[in-house]
């Protein structure tokens, strides 16, 4: 056992210091000179040596346990993703239509909208991944039509069917997709008829303005890289990085106290057995923006539309959607990994609280 140090000396005076500076602990001052708890407190007092406790020093440990090792932080160098495909679904737009907030000058605004706001989206995405193909799904209803039991009475359009397609349809959807196409390698547009193109209850079901919009833009001179898949039935089944898409308008589902969800998701399973299998489904018809997990297999889009004050959606549904389109980035691996509602009118967009 060792002795206290003598005054007058180096040892003791440094040891003096340290304790009335609250370097070292009593338990400290007894483990350095080897003595015991007790009599290093009594020496202390005998030598007017005043202890003073140290700052923030660790109590003693319940439990030893063992030292934890952190491994030193190092920066994420930036790395490119996987290429995704970009989806845009377009659908509603009731080209034409007149209401208290529609007309064909808000249609215009809309459609340059349209490709601003997911122009905007991509750009974001492709700081990450490359996005170099874009696939648009025109679901149906892209004019308002001419037939009073779809809605079309007097005073509700300015214009016949056929200059709905070619004086206002036509020119803005080609120019909306050769925009598109200046920023994308491909542009893939899939199509499905909608109700209110529906010439007459006794026609054809194919005799609808919506496909005579479709052929005129496939026929139509394009920048090349733009093709147009115009329906040959009332839906599309289309695959996109491996995983199939079901497109269709929404009409074949019978409204009954707004979205009938419960019949959707009814619908959804038949087809789903039907058509041999798909991984999300594709809509419009509701003018409102919303989704719906049909199935553990099955995911549905519903599109907003581009239309506000629709005496459809407020009659029928109960609301005035706001004008908005899905778009969405679909990955080889995981399908699609992530959406945005585009809103399509500054006005539309929410308020923020003055808190």
């Amino acid at each position: 056992m060792r002795k206290f140090p003598l005054k007058d000396t180096p040892e003791f005076s440094e040891l003096k210091q340290n304790v009335e500076d609250g370097v070292l602990s009593l338990r400290q001052v007894a483990e350095k000179l080897g003595m015991s708890y007790d009599r290093t407190s009594k020496q202390l007092s005998l030598h007017d040596i005043k202890y003073h406790s140290p700052v923030n020093v660790a109590t003693e440990p319940v439990v030893n346990v063992p030292p934890i090792k952190i491994h030193k932080y190092k920066p994420l160098k930036r790395r490119r993703g996987d290429p995704e495909t970009q989806v845009l679904l377009l659908g509603d737009h009731h080209a034409d239509e007149i209401t208290p907030s529609y007309n064909e000058d808000v249609y215009r605004a809309r459609i340059d909208k349209v490709f601003k706001n997911t122009l905007t989206i991509t750009e974001l995405h492709r700081h990450m991944y490359p996005i170099n193909d874009l696939v648009i799904f025109m679901l149906g209803d892209m004019v308002h039509g001419e037939n009073p039991y779809q809605g079309a009475k007097v005073g509700t359009i300015k214009r016949g069917g056929a200059d709905q397609v070619y004086e206002l349809a036509f020119p803005a959807l080609l120019g909306l997709l050769s925009s598109f196409r200046e920023n994308f390698k491909t542009v893939k547009v899939y199509c499905v008829w909608g109700n209110h193109g529906k010439i007459s209850r006794e026609a054809p079901r194919t005799s609808n303005w919506d496909n005579m919009l479709y052929k005129a833009l496939d026929k139509a001179q394009k920048p090349e890289g733009i093709t147009i898949y115009p329906p040959n039935d009332f839906c599309q089944l289309v695959t996109i990085n491996g995983f199939r898409f079901f497109a269709y308008h929404g009409d074949q589902i019978n409204i009954s106290n707004g979205i009938p969800y419960f019949a959707q998701v009814r619908k959804l399973m038949s087809w789903y057995f039907n058509y041999n299998g798909f991984a999300y489904a594709v809509q419009g018809h509701f003018h409102k923006d919303d989704y719906i997990r049909a199935t553990s297999k099955v995911k549905g889009f519903i599109n907003g539309a581009m239309v506000t004050d629709d005496p459809f959606a407020l009659e029928k549904i109960g609301t005035s959607g706001i004008p908005c389109h899905w778009t969405f980035g679909v990955h080889e691996k995981h399908g699609v990994t992530w959406t945005y509602s585009v809103v399509l009118d500054d006005k539309f967009l929410p308020e923020p609280t003055d808190d």
